[in-house]
């Protein structure tokens, strides 16, 4: 018997573990942005980082950027505008632990993560 739960409490902790390695949701991505000291037009200039931590790809990474007004656009190929939402990197793959970065001129915004789509397999 005590054999038994040995194996069981085992499998019931290996599949918590690997349950958790594979859970990706929008959560999973972190934005955060610094001054780099130049201005642009009279203008902070801003860098942005957006890293996938999760273990599994995401791609049509959303953000949410109502009200966003930036002295220059940024390239649309990195954040196309979308009303209130600006798709990041053309809806490509943001690779596990991976990041991508984009600059901008202007007031200080906050991104947040809106949506982002992910492989059946990661989301349970």
């Amino acid at each position: 018997m005590a054999f038994a739960l040995k194996y069981f409490l085992m499998f019931l902790l290996l599949s918590m573990v690997t349950q958790g390695q594979c859970r990706c949701s929008v959560s999973d991505l972190q934005i955060g942005a610094v001054r780099t000291g130049r201005q642009i037009a009279g203008q902070p200039e801003w860098k942005v980082t957006v890293v996938n931590t999760c273990n599994c790809p995401q791609k049509q990474v959303i953000l949410s950027c109502g009200g966003f007004a930036p002295v220059n656009p940024v390239k649309p190929w990195l954040l196309r505008p979308q009303g209130n939402t600006c798709l990041l990197i053309n809806g490509v793959v943001l690779p596990a632990g991976a990041k991508t970065e984009f600059g901008y001129a202007g007031k200080p915004y906050i991104f947040r993560p809106f949506s982002s789509r992910v492989k059946r397999s990661c989301m349970n």
